[in-house]
């Protein structure tokens, strides 16, 4: 039980890195009049663009050292560089702050991962690849209703919920044990005596979808906020709990991954696509508080059904040794569309639009459900072509 609590914990506060301060994207672009609104959202995404090349180092320093002796260097670093971000004085020292709590996010997010391979196998893997997902949305869930109540007080207590990392580092002293470079389950995949692999192709397939599930749902933490305040539909405070309605949904989805996908079989992904679109369009097309929460929910629940089956097949197509480095590709990709989000969107909603948050949000309504819709006409003509 303190293992899993211990490889749970430390998901909580991956995706948290970035979402944890949307609710204060608002005030902190009115204590900073001089930066942009693309500037202001880079704040909750910038620390995606450095994450990607840590996440390689650590592949590489996982062949040399445990892996939670890098843990707790992360999590230290975490600690600091995310409260640090309270004290800025001015924009760059702020995103300078987000940079340094990209590099331990990169220490920290794939052993987060690959620990659920090194110790759990089949349906138990599955399972827990789904409560992985789950406590990633709690995480953000905990630390957005948080931020938006410390942000109605000032934005620079908001980031006091990167304190959250100290609880974290408690459980993974206390509770994750050290185990030797190379001997995570390899005896079960591999042969000591064979050659390491390639890594397989579809593991940067896998990686491309992650790129687009991320690109469109960092619209939510990156844009939301702001969103509200402009349209006068309600305060910093009220942001955060909207946000964090979004990690609610996914948060019910990743223990219901199990029976979702048994129940939806291959209409999975076209169903969950569906929702994330019909989402969308009840946060744009009826721009109101009573609409856009329950929109969020369901938007939520779709991505937190997607991620969580991405990382295990993930997990299946790839080697015990290739583990980390899989992990590490897919979640470059993750971030990289994380970090370009607002960039993509935003430069698509002005040269396609008229350049607002509204207009966002309809087009990825229509293209989720497009696309949905097309997912859906090819499974059952899969479907009924085998059975003639």
């Amino acid at each position: 039980m303190g293992l899993k609590l211990a490889i749970l914990s430390i998901s909580l506060i991956t995706v948290m890195a970035g979402a944890a301060v949307a609710p204060a994207l608002g005030s902190i672009s009115e204590a900073f009049p001089e930066a942009n609104a693309t500037t202001i959202k880079l704040i909750t995404t910038l620390h995606a663009f450095f994450i990607i090349p840590f996440l390689f180092v650590t592949s590489f320093l996982a062949k040399k050292y445990a892996k939670k002796t890098l843990l707790i260097v992360g999590l230290v670093l975490y600690l600091i560089a995310g409260t640090a971000g309270g004290f800025a004085d001015s924009i760059g020292w702020l995103l300078a702050t987000r940079a340094l709590l990209g590099v331990s996010v990169g220490l920290i997010m794939p052993l987060s991962t690959s620990l659920v391979s090194d110790f759990f196998e089949g349906a138990e893997r599955t399972a827990m690849m789904g409560r992985v997902g789950s406590s990633i949305n709690l995480g953000g869930m905990i630390s957005t209703i948080l931020a938006g109540a410390l942000a109605a007080i000032s934005w620079r207590y908001t980031f006091g919920v990167y304190g959250l990392a100290l609880l974290i580092l408690l459980f993974v002293i206390l509770f994750l044990p050290y185990v030797k470079p190379e001997k995570r389950n390899q005896e079960k995949r591999e042969d000591k005596q064979s050659k390491p692999a390639s890594i397989p192709a579809s593991i940067y397939g896998l990686g491309g979808l992650m790129f687009g599930l991320f690109v469109v749902f960092f619209s939510i933490p990156s844009n939301m906020a702001i969103y509200l305040q402009e349209n006068n539909i309600a305060t910093a405070e009220v942001a955060g709990l909207v946000i964090a309605m979004g990690t609610l949904g996914g948060f019910t989805a990743g223990f219901l991954i199990g029976r979702t996908q048994t129940l939806l079989k291959n209409l999975f992904l076209p169903v969950m696509l569906g929702l994330m679109g019909t989402g969308f369009g009840l946060i744009a097309f009826a721009p109101s508080l009573g609409a856009i929460a329950p929109g969020v929910i369901i938007l939520g629940f779709g991505f937190g059904s997607i991620l969580p089956t991405l990382f295990d097949r993930v997990s299946i197509v790839a080697s015990g040794r290739q583990m980390v480095q899989a992990m590490a590709i897919v979640q470059s990709f993750l971030y990289l569309g994380q970090f370009v989000s607002p960039l993509v969107l935003d430069g698509l909603s002005t040269g396609i639009g008229d350049g607002s948050t509204q207009f966002v949000y309809m087009m990825l309504s229509v293209f989720l459900l497009s696309l949905g819709f097309l997912l859906l006409i090819s499974s059952m003509g899969r479907r009924m072509f085998r059975k003639s």
